[in-house]
């Protein structure tokens, strides 16, 4: 089974090759020669992933190579911060600003949360996928808080101040091996593979 991961994210790339079994081979925009940009346009992270997957399948389409591929998937995610009613949410990874760093949103996520108590949260992920003329989606949920501060040098983007419901350390301070069992990637990635084995 060989699938489009249709992401320029590195570290997503890495999280997804990790969690998908070794009979799913994934393959990059790099490795297809998909070079674009795909414009973040939706208001939801349903309308994101499913306009990121629907483009590149499309374009497969048009430069006739759908034929060596069995699929796209696409995903987005967003951080939802309770005592912020959901916010960052679709805009969780420009939250701080459209040039912003992960250093900058993580900042300004300890700053709307200073003197807050109750810092639940929740990070979901959406992931669609495109085999042929059948489109799905399905989706990844884990649930914690924001930390008073960060913590951990692992990860990426909010991980150093997300802290899973059940530890006591933030996303960035556990193993690869453990984040990648417990995520909302890792839960959206299972339901994926899911949807691969029943085609």
């Amino acid at each position: 089974m060989k699938l489009v991961f249709a992401s320029n994210n590195k570290h997503k790339l890495e999280e997804v090759c990790q969690i998908l079994p070794t009979s799913v081979e994934v393959v990059s925009l790099r490795e297809i020669g998909f070079v674009q940009e795909i414009e973040e346009t939706g208001e939801t992270l349903e309308a994101n992933s499913a306009l990121k997957a629907r483009e590149v399948w499309n374009w497969l389409t048009e430069q006739d190579l759908q034929k060596d591929i069995d699929g796209v998937f696409a995903d987005d995610t967003g951080l939802e911060i309770a005592a912020l009613n959901g916010v960052p949410g679709v805009r969780t990874a420009r939250w701080a600003g459209d040039e912003a760093k992960d250093v900058n949103n993580r900042q300004k996520a300890l700053r709307e949360l200073d003197g807050v108590t109750h810092r639940g949260a929740r990070f979901r992920t959406v992931v669609t996928l495109i085999m042929g003329d059948k489109e799905q989606q399905v989706e990844g949920i884990v649930n914690g808080k924001i930390a008073t501060q960060e913590e951990g040098e692992g990860g990426f983007g909010y991980d150093p101040v997300f802290i899973p419901e059940g530890y006591e350390k933030t996303f960035a301070s556990l193993s690869a091996e453990v984040k990648n069992t417990i995520s909302h990637r890792a839960r959206a990635m299972e339901e994926l593979r899911k949807l691969v084995d029943n085609q």
